[in-house]
């Protein structure tokens, strides 16, 4: 009797590459999280994590290990400043919100209203920033300086795009919140979801000429 081949998957894939696929972003997912700890390597763990991401979708398997820490070795004092930057950047919209909430500042409800939606359109900005922070064609990644001013180009041209991005970091904190240790292997995911949404609704239409040139689709490591 002739045996009955597998049947692939959505992918063109059997289940057992699917499941490796999925582990190796979720063991990235883990490093990335423990390595995040000290917070001030947050800026140089996403930039990392990005490059990662944009080899993984291009070639179905990570970088190798020894390349993701010369990445993050290079990345690390422009990423400190960054991370020290947002965690500043944090703490002032957290004493807003405090003080709004108190009456110690006037505003009450519409004026935290107001500064919620002001971050989330910054959040925006900077989740649209972060494809961009993957390789170019030369091998070296963008600055976090020149990606953000491209994530807010983005953001500006394509709303819905930056609105996505921040949607897909909410469905993972509500995720995280509710599955308590499955957060630690959530990074990787947003990361490569954060791709996805860039290639979907803001590199996909854009063409040569057209305002953005095409070298600014993030590439992979050489």
């Amino acid at each position: 009797m002739r045996r009955r081949a597998p049947e692939p998957t959505g992918s063109g894939r059997g289940w057992k590459e699917q499941v490796r696929r999925v582990s190796e972003l979720a063991l990235l997912g883990i490093v990335a999280s423990a390595l995040a700890l000290p917070v001030l390597t947050i800026g140089a763990v996403v930039a990392t994590l990005s490059a990662a991401a944009a080899h993984w979708v291009e070639h179905d398997e990570l970088p190798p290990w020894r390349v993701l820490g010369a990445e993050l070795r290079r990345r690390l004092l422009p990423g400190a400043v960054v991370s020290a930057a947002g965690l500043l950047a944090a703490l002032v919209v957290a004493a807003q919100l405090r003080w709004l909430g108190s009456g110690a500042v006037p505003g009450g409800g519409i004026g935290r209203a107001a500064v919620l939606v002001a971050v989330a359109g910054l959040l925006g900005v900077v989740l649209l920033a972060v494809p961009r922070l993957a390789c170019t064609p030369g091998g070296r990644g963008r600055t976090w300086r020149r990606a953000l001013a491209e994530g807010w180009t983005d953001a500006r041209r394509v709303p819905l795009a930056a609105a996505a991005a921040v949607g897909v970091v909410l469905l993972a904190g509500v995720l995280g919140a509710l599955l308590g240790a499955v957060a630690l292997v959530l990074p990787a995911f947003v990361v490569v979801a954060l791709h996805a949404v860039h290639r979907a609704m803001v590199a996909g239409p854009v063409s040569p000429g057209a305002g953005t040139p095409s070298s600014s689709v993030p590439r992979t490591f050489p």
